[in-house]
């Protein structure tokens, strides 16, 4: 199923240089030279435009996150020991100080390691699990790889439960089911079958899946709903159950859309097309380009404030997600979303001054700030959706 729609070889040559430059030769080294706490471990997560700290706290969503990064990188590109050492660097600050006495995860810590913040343990966990496999995949150590399906057996129990409280938002007294469950259980998941093989997660593949495709994917609203009820029905009299979140929905169509095309499936390939279509349509600002951050079904106005702005790494899955389906269907709507979100990633968010990308730009693409990280967005969407872009474009040589 896939190569069904090739690109002309000068044209691939062209993007793939396009995206080994920006990742190899600007992302990556500019990572390398301003994360690593040289003095007390970890990374700086909270970096000005030029890469110098604007605080001294240590994220840990973000620090797992580059972990996985960078030994990804390593695993799957060249066993460069320097992006070896520095993914260690983050791990071992995560090793020493992560984890709470009672097996969750600290969400903030100090610069040395002191526990500052608690909130937020199951995704933490996530991040944290995911970069114990593939920093354990990357070095060689296969402990590192079991205690990140220790973590993620842990976890489990806690994925699918009713939430009072979607997307981060005050507890209300009705229970949700949470889009944002079945796709970070789809996300570790799929790093452990990666590593292991192993039947157990190969079926946690399948149960998200399925959750995600009958209780979120609504095709007769042609919309993705984040929030719905446990059975999947829409709660449309709630804000909350007409919120839609296009960078969630595209980023679960892409990796479903991953498996569809290792398991030759072509049901699941239509409907990854359809949500990311249905989402890209949704999304999509007319008058100043770009993916919305949230949007309601309705077109009333999403709750949170920044429903408008553009954050990076929406645009980043979308970029990835639009090149993939494009090459591995044909379809030629999504050849005109990738060709749209295209334009619109790389005259807004690269730092040509500073290296690396913005993070957040206003409805008008102004960026909000100029700093490139903070405890939420850090080295994690953009180099992943930029070296599966490079990825798939190799591919296209073979």
């Amino acid at each position: 199923m896939t190569n069904l729609n090739r690109l002309n070889p000068e044209a691939v040559a062209k993007l793939r240089e396009r995206y080994r430059a920006i990742l190899f030769e600007d992302v990556v080294p500019w990572w390398l030279k301003h994360a690593p706490d040289r003095e007390w471990g970890g990374y700086f997560t909270c970096l000005n435009r030029d890469g110098s700290p604007y605080a001294f706290e240590k994220y840990v969503w973000p620090t797992a996150r580059q972990v996985w990064v960078f030994s990804h990188l390593y695993r799957k590109y060249a066993a460069q020991p320097e992006w070896l050492a520095h993914a260690r660097h983050g791990f071992d600050f995560l090793a020493r100080y992560a984890l709470q006495p009672d097996g969750k995860m600290y969400f903030r810590l100090g610069r040395k390691g002191e526990p500052r913040a608690t909130c937020l343990s199951l995704y933490t966990e996530c991040f944290v699990a995911m970069a114990y496999a593939e920093f354990g995949s990357a070095s060689g150590d296969a402990a590192l790889t079991r205690r990140a399906a220790e973590m993620f057996d842990r976890i489990l129990p806690r994925l699918g439960v009713p939430s009072d409280t979607p997307l981060l938002g005050y507890p209300i007294l009705v229970q949700f089911h949470l889009h944002a469950h079945d796709m970070i259980r789809l996300t570790v998941a799929r790093e452990l079958f990666d590593k292991t093989k192993d039947s157990r997660w190969a079926r946690e593949i399948e149960i998200s899946i399925e959750s995600i495709l009958r209780r979120h994917w609504h095709p007769e609203l042609d919309c993705f709903l984040e929030n719905v009820a446990l059975d999947g029905k829409p709660m449309l009299d709630l804000p909350e159950g007409r919120l839609h979140m296009p960078g969630h929905a595209i980023e679960s169509a892409w990796m479903m859309m991953e498996v569809a095309l290792e398991k030759d499936d072509r049901a699941l390939l239509e409907n990854c097309v359809a949500i990311i279509l249905s989402s890209f349509k949704r999304g999509w600002d007319a008058p100043y380009g770009g993916l919305r951050y949230l949007s309601n079904l309705d077109g009333s106005p999403a709750h949170p404030l920044e429903a408008d702005c553009k954050l990076m790494w929406p645009q980043c899955e979308a970029l990835y997600a639009t090149l993939l389906g494009w090459l591995a269907t044909g379809d030629m709507c999504l050849k005109d979303a990738y060709a749209q979100i295209e334009e619109y990633v790389f005259s807004h968010f690269p730092d040509a001054q500073c290296g690396e990308w913005f993070g957040y730009l206003n409805r008008d693409c102004s960026p909000i700030f100029t700093a490139k990280a903070n405890g939420w967005e850090g080295c994690f969407h953009m180099p992943r959706a930029l070296f599966r872009c490079f990825q798939l474009l190799e591919s296209q040589n073979e």
